[in-house]
């Protein structure tokens, strides 16, 4: 059984699930809105955003193909953050309540839940290191070989703004554009517009 294959599961979740479309910049759900549902991408790429008390919008985290959100929605009643669609992406929808019935009936689905949870985890763990690099350059390589091991290869195509990478990495887009140079500069990578091949020394 896995989650992300629907057609995989057992029939009464499975004709639960629902499919939904969301365009670039398009709001899959609001901070403090209902949890009533967990997902998992299918296609595109979804930015996770909390808002202060004063306002202020601060960036989570990126969640990928292959990845889930709203984890915490199966334990608590309202959502925490914001989740942004990015670029044009397909979600797959569980109802809550169905997914945790589920999950107490059948083993292997609630193995492959706690397989996402501690990807999820680990995912939270690597954000938290990034932060506590001091330089950016090494920040920004460490990020790197985080996306070459997420999409096993070593040429990568970066899909996102330097905006968004920087706000991932809590740098400013011109830390982030000098990073690179250095790093091309030192021979840790290739740069070719934004396609970029990491180097092994």
């Amino acid at each position: 059984m896995n989650l992300l294959k629907p057609e995989s599961l057992p029939p009464a979740l499975s004709q639960g699930v629902i499919f939904q479309n969301l365009l670039a910049e398009q709001k899959l759900f609001y901070q403090g809105n209902s949890a009533s549902y967990f997902f998992v991408v299918e296609t595109g790429r979804f930015k996770l955003v909390h808002y202060t008390q004063s306002g202020k919008m601060v960036t989570l985290q990126v969640v990928r193909a292959g990845e889930s959100l709203a984890e915490s929605a199966l334990f608590s009643t309202v959502y925490p953050y914001t989740a942004i669609a990015k670029v044009a992406s397909r979600v797959i929808v569980y109802p809550k309540q169905l997914l945790l019935s589920s999950l107490c009936l059948y083993p292997d689905l609630a193995e492959n839940f706690m397989t996402i949870l501690v990807r999820h985890i680990h995912s939270l763990r690597v954000r938290l290191e990034w932060r506590e690099i001091r330089t950016a350059h090494d920040r920004v390589l460490q990020y790197l070989h985080y996306l070459a091991q997420f999409r096993n290869q070593t040429v990568l195509s970066l899909d996102q703004p330097f905006k968004e990478i920087a706000a991932e990495l809590g740098l400013t887009p011109e830390t982030v554009s000098r990073a690179l140079m250095q790093l091309e500069k030192t021979g840790a990578i290739t740069r070719k517009r934004r396609l970029i091949t990491l180097i092994e020394n």
